[in-house]
């Protein structure tokens, strides 16, 4: 359970940082008192079933969201799964990908100028 409540409160301080809110303005928004967001992003304490309700309206996510600890994949991981792929895939696939990441390349090059 310890680690249950250590990755729950780093998910929900990651959503947290993603609406750009304070500890003191979740806690307010929640009904928490002031430091008990500071508790659970610790993983010292763990929120009860209709606060985690509230977190996850709050954040514009389900209640299952906010136990999503595997949402981040590794930049290792993702090489791997692209390489499998790539070795199951056909040619004119492969092209079609690369002409993709290459736009991709292209557009974020384009946004930096702008």
């Amino acid at each position: 359970m310890d680690s249950c409540r250590k990755m729950l409160g780093k998910r929900i301080k990651e959503l947290r940082k993603s609406k750009n809110l304070t500890q003191e303005k979740l806690s307010e928004l929640v009904g928490f008192e002031p430091n008990h967001i500071t508790k659970i992003e610790a993983g010292k304490h763990f929120p009860q079933p209709e606060k985690l309700e509230i977190l996850a309206k709050i954040f514009d996510v389900q209640v299952k969201d906010l136990f999503d600890y595997e949402h981040k994949i590794s930049k290792q991981t993702l090489k791997q799964k692209i390489i499998e792929w790539l070795d199951d895939a056909q040619a004119a696939e492969i092209e079609y990908v690369y002409k993709m990441i290459n736009s991709l390349k292209e557009l974020k090059r384009e946004i930096r100028r702008d």
